[in-house]
């Protein structure tokens, strides 16, 4: 009796990335909102056999990554730097509208809230920041807006100041959870870190419903515990 000796044939696709060949293009990542190198690159489908590539089965597609957080956009670098140019043209002349718009009505908050968080999308905080010193009336008139400052100083690393923001926040509003999430942020990051005070910001932010809090919240805890 004579057996057959048969084998498996293991085939398939797989993607293969490649460098489309171009510099990198320096520019600021939406993802990260930090200046990077964006590389391009482009990817094709190949069949496979045995998990090794035989030939290609499509045409090649451009797409760029982020040399700093690696994240991957949908289109080639030169593309994204040219649409983030455009973003950045178009926030800026939302920022000087925004601006003469509070030299009419310097009370106005939301017109000051608004101002302040373009000012920080755009990484420029010192204007945020100069923004709210020329215009008191709305930002004392406003919890949102001192949580917002509060939030620009934590981005800076002053959390002495950005703590001082969210306590005034909440002295006007002391269900504001965002006020007492970022608190409880301030005071997990600062140096030392407060968990005691942390802990309690995480909970008095999950008490009022702020998304993330609890996963905070645990986090403060297990740093507590050490």
């Amino acid at each position: 009796m004579h057996r057959r000796h048969g084998f498996i044939l293991l085939f398939g696709t797989r993607a293969i990335e490649s460098s489309d060949g171009r510099p990198p293009v320096r520019t600021v990542c939406p993802n990260c909102n930090q200046t990077a190198d964006i590389v391009g690159k482009s990817y094709r489908q190949w069949f496979t056999v045995f998990f090794i590539p035989v030939f290609p089965i499509s045409g090649s597609t451009r797409f760029s990554r982020c040399t700093n957080c690696d994240a991957t956009f949908e289109v080639g670098a030169e593309e994204l730097s040219s649409r983030v140019a455009e973003t950045q043209r178009e926030q800026s002349q939302r920022t000087i509208s925004l601006y003469n718009s509070l030299r009419n009505s310097p009370a106005n908050s939301i017109t000051l809230n608004e101002l302040m968080t373009l000012y920080a999308g755009l990484g420029e905080f010192d204007q945020a920041i100069s923004a709210a010193a020329q215009f008191p009336d709305a930002l004392n008139n406003s919890e949102q807006c001192m949580t917002t400052l509060g939030r620009i100083y934590l981005a800076q690393n002053k959390h002495a100041e950005a703590i001082q923001w969210f306590d005034a926040a909440l002295a006007r509003n002391n269900l504001l959870g965002e006020a007492h999430f970022h608190k409880a942020v301030a005071h997990l990051t600062s140096t030392p870190p407060d968990y005691q005070k942390a802990i309690a910001s995480a909970r008095a932010a999950r008490s009022n419903g702020f998304p993330n809090a609890d996963a905070l919240l645990r986090e403060a805890e297990a740093k507590a515990r050490g």
